[in-house]
């Protein structure tokens, strides 16, 4: 994303080399693999690090489950499942309640 929209060297929409649609939008990029799976991130800034990273809320979990068949959840299930797994190391809070991210890669 950074590529797209601050060093202008990639284009907004197009497919990576390993076969992933993406198409940068505002503050964030819909990604979409061969099978139609579609993920979307927003770029938001960790207020732990202020490093900018590729964040999803509820909203979006919620639109890829429902996208890929998944029974319906509410909003607090959602909510809940991220906490835990935050819990674990497996994702991290970005701002709680609301945004989450994948830890850091070593």
């Amino acid at each position: 994303m950074f590529a797209a929209r601050s060093q202008r060297t990639m284009a907004r929409e197009g497919r990576t080399a390993s076969g992933i649609e993406y198409s940068v939008h505002g503050v964030g990029c819909r990604m979409t693999d061969e099978d139609g799976r579609e993920v979307d991130v927003d770029l938001i800034p960790d207020p732990h690090t202020t490093i900018v990273v590729e964040a999803f809320d509820v909203w979006r979990i919620k639109l890829f489950l429902s996208g890929n068949g998944y029974h319906p959840l509410t909003n607090e299930e959602v909510n809940a499942a991220c906490e835990q797994l935050a819990a674990c190391g497996e994702l991290r809070v970005v701002k709680q309640g609301r945004w989450f991210a994948l830890p850091p890669s070593d």
